[in-house]
């Protein structure tokens, strides 16, 4: 198996049927959509200053940047059916509306993610048919107290954000996902996607739930086949 988050993990995942493909999305200076964690690349500075000529293919953790256009190709290319749905985990703000419709226009299904209220809310307006979901469990290193203490309250109590930004529902870190958070979005009708979960008996523990719409994983085989020996009980 390739590592994960690059071409080749993906191609793989499409190729054996998964169902939702997460990738993480940027945009350089000068407006090139790419596929990329983390938002500043070693000896060069943040992807966001940068022109697409600098940041191609530039090695980082597990592979190398690549255009989101790519992406989809690839998708396309091991996916013809359109069987499997995107899932676009926006970095930033300010670029919703494009990275949808580069989707959209393939004629394939997309979802969204962020951890940023403004962003939910652009693409509610945009794209009022698309999920959008409000992403819980942010990075709190590098914050002073006051500061932890704030986001804490505002992820471990998000219902007022949920409604205000008009998210369609949540993607929390598996600490999160408590039963009043996924009780309060069951009695609304609201999706849970449950990240990251490589572990197997986790696996296991999370896609046992009713109460759980997705479950992201860095080992989508071993999910896949970890799913089908439950659904064969």
């Amino acid at each position: 198996m390739a590592p994960f988050a690059t071409l080749g993990a993906f191609s793989s995942a499409a190729a054996h049927g998964a169902e939702l493909i997460e990738v993480d999305l940027r945009r350089t200076a000068d407006g090139v959509l790419v596929c990329v964690h983390d938002p500043v690349l070693a000896g060069l500075g943040r992807i966001d200053g940068l022109p697409w000529a600098e940041v191609g293919d530039r090695e980082v953790v597990g592979g190398r940047v690549f255009e989101f256009a790519t992406f989809l190709d690839v998708l396309d290319e091991n996916d013809p059916e359109r069987r499997c749905e995107v899932h676009l985990d926006l970095k930033e703000v300010g670029y919703e509306e494009a990275a949808v419709a580069a989707v959209l226009v393939r004629s394939r299904r997309v979802r969204v993610t962020t951890s940023s209220d403004e962003s939910i809310a652009a693409v509610r307006r945009s794209h009022p048919t698309v999920p959008a979901l409000l992403t819980l469990g942010r990075d709190w290193r590098g914050l002073d107290t006051a500061d932890r203490v704030k986001m804490w309250s505002a992820e471990v109590f998000p219902f007022s954000r949920i409604k205000r930004c008009g998210a369609t529902g949540v993607a929390a870190h598996y600490v999160l996902a408590g039963p009043v958070l996924r009780r309060w979005l069951t009695r609304r009708g609201m999706d849970l996607i449950v990240w990251t979960v490589d572990d197997d008996k986790a696996l296991r523990r999370w896609l046992r739930r009713a109460d759980v719409d997705v479950v992201t994983t860095n080992r989508p085989l071993a999910a896949l086949a970890i799913r089908k020996e439950l659904a064969a009980r």
